[in-house]
């Protein structure tokens, strides 16, 4: 029975939408009337030079800005007056530039803690082995296991973050954001600091990830990746939208190429 609600399928995710959103700190203006869509079963990519927005844009997302304009809906759900933690309970899941993983924890322990806002036996669980503890934290324990089977690196479950490569303790972290079967998963540069073999690594493991019941948003300056693994990708620059399209789009767009990509030629 454990096993089966551990399996539970997620909602079905909706688009999320973002409509002529702009934020500015004093007077200085970091993202300007950006409208884009993120559709599930996609993997969608940003991308941008340094300062152009893009971390902002994420904290829009997840509550941790709050824009001066604009509207940002899952679905048909309106977020903007919804605090970091309504939209975690939502579904909304994200990792960050810099792996934080407890080095006192093992791995599935580590993936664990992404389930905390989901778990109801309480803090006395923690002391005292009460019976709901034991079995919630059993269950944890199964969902935490099948993240990192997702990922294709169960095999290090029992083992502390100070034995593992950068490349694997990213993956951890990914394990983590997803254990919970968000609904929104935004990921923050997940491809720094890895070398070429992590790299490939981490483009197997995403594209693990498309699913219809996930709406996957990734920030990366890793451009072999992106237009590897990217269904969609936006372009930021200077706060503003600067192209919107596939792959194929945007490596032939010339104000990208200008901009961001850079000429070959050059």
């Amino acid at each position: 029975m454990m096993a089966e609600t551990s399996m539970t399928a997620a909602p079905t995710a909706a688009p999320l939408r973002v409509e002529h959103l702009s934020l500015s700190f004093g007077g200085n203006r970091v993202l300007q009337d950006i409208a884009l869509s993120v559709q599930p079963g996609e993997i969608t990519g940003l991308i941008g030079p340094n300062g152009a927005g893009k971390t902002s844009f994420f904290n829009c997302l997840t509550g941790l800005y709050s824009p001066q304009q604009g509207s940002i809906c899952l679905g048909a759900k309106h977020l903007e007056k919804v605090p970091p933690t309504g939209r975690a309970a939502l579904g909304f899941s994200r990792s960050f530039q810099h792996v934080a993983l407890c080095p006192e924890l093992t791995v599935v322990e580590n993936v664990m803690i992404g389930l905390d806002r989901q778990s109801h036996a309480g803090w006395l669980s923690a002391f005292f082995p009460l019976r709901q503890g034991l079995a919630e934290r059993a269950q944890n324990r199964e969902r935490a296991v099948a993240a990192l089977m997702r990922l294709g690196i169960a095999e290090v479950a029992n083992e502390y973050p100070a034995q593992l490569p950068p490349g694997v303790l990213r993956l951890v972290e990914i394990a983590r954001a997803i254990a919970g079967q968000p609904r929104v998963l935004l990921l923050d540069e997940p491809a720094a600091g890895l070398n070429s073999l992590e790299t490939r690594d981490l483009s197997n493991a995403l594209l693990k990830l498309r699913s219809p019941e996930l709406v996957l948003l990734v920030v990366e300056h890793d451009m072999d990746l992106i237009m590897e693994v990217c269904d969609s990708i936006h372009v930021l620059n200077g706060g503003k939208l600067l192209a919107s399209g596939t792959p194929q789009q945007i490596q032939m767009n010339p104000e990208v190429v200008r901009v961001y990509l850079g000429d070959d030629d050059e």
